[in-house]
């Protein structure tokens, strides 16, 4: 049987790598793994965890899961170790870094099983099993699996490759496309364009351009960046506020001359430059004190080393 790896705390175990060099060898990619957790979360956790806690999605390696009642919220966050270990090690990757548990009062409930309708897991469950795999595919997953000198490990490689492809085979049934990003293999749903990876990459450079706009033209309003850059308006919003938030930590209180005060002042008033004079700066910024909640000044220190305001 295979043995825990040593020397050296979090390391994951060298059953999760043979399954994970076996997944790679199928050529299934990183964001399909994500998906498998979501999927193989009852199996990971066992049923009594799982009659009370849904793993809902995981993004940037924060699983969301959702339980039926806060104390098996308190109680799971015991867990998280536990079962980030479990996770990690059957994938032979840290896929999962944090767990964030939520409950009915945050506006989440456990989905429960109605009579005579099988909630949705159950139903995928039911399709998956319906597929039938070729004889190729069954053959190229024992060749990949074949290296697993253990009969119990190779079997759950094998169990594990055969889940992988009937996914594979429903979402295609089911409409899914391959990404329309360049160089990107991943898959996505009927009605998106780009995977789930590459729209979370989008969306982080549309908010960087968007900023580097502000930057450039603080007085900019939406009509102005949308000229430059196709975003919503919600993202303007944000990232405009972002902005906001960050400068206002850089510049002390009562500074009406620096540049990063007066861009400050039009990033705030969506007011050009020539309207920009003491008076307004220091209106703006008395402002800025009582509406912006991360309170504008970076501290200071004196010659014995004390903060000062």
């Amino acid at each position: 049987m295979a043995k825990q790896k040593s020397g050296g705390e979090g390391r994951l175990e060298s059953v999760g790598d043979i399954l994970a060099a076996s997944l790679k060898s199928m050529k299934i990619g990183k964001e399909f793994r994500q998906h498998l957790v979501v999927y193989q979360w009852p199996a990971l956790v066992g049923k009594d965890i799982a009659n009370h806690a849904v793993a809902v999605k995981l993004e940037f390696k924060r699983l969301f899961v959702r339980t039926s009642h806060p104390a098996w919220s308190e109680q799971l966050k015991y867990m998280e170790a536990e079962l980030k270990r479990r996770i990690n090690s059957h994938f032979g990757e840290e896929l999962v870094r944090e767990i964030v548990f939520t409950n009915q009062s945050c506006g989440y409930a456990v989905r429960r099983e109605e009579p005579g309708r099988e909630n949705e897991q159950e139903n995928l469950g039911i399709q998956l099993r319906k597929i039938r795999l070729a004889d190729a595919e069954l053959e190229a997953i024992r060749k990949a699996c074949a290296a697993i000198e253990d009969d119990e490990l190779r079997r759950q490689a094998e169990r594990l490759g055969c889940n992988v492809h009937r996914m594979l085979h429903y979402r295609r049934m089911s409409g899914w496309h391959g990404c329309a990003a360049d160089g990107c293999s991943g898959s996505c749903e009927p009605e998106e364009e780009y995977c789930q990876s590459c729209r979370r990459r989008l969306r982080r450079q549309r908010a960087d351009r968007i900023q580097q706009l502000l930057l450039d033209m603080p007085w900019a309003r939406y009509g102005d960046i949308l000229q430059e850059l196709e975003c919503s308006e919600q993202e303007f919003k944000e990232q405009r506020m972002i902005l906001i938030q960050r400068l206002a930590g850089s510049v002390d209180y009562g500074d009406v001359e620096s540049i990063e005060a007066r861009t400050l002042v039009m990033l705030y008033r969506s007011i050009p430059p020539e309207q920009l004079n003491d008076e307004v700066v220091k209106k703006t910024m008395s402002r800025l004190r009582r509406d912006v909640r991360y309170v504008p000044g970076k501290v200071r220190k004196d010659s014995s080393g004390e903060a000062v305001r």
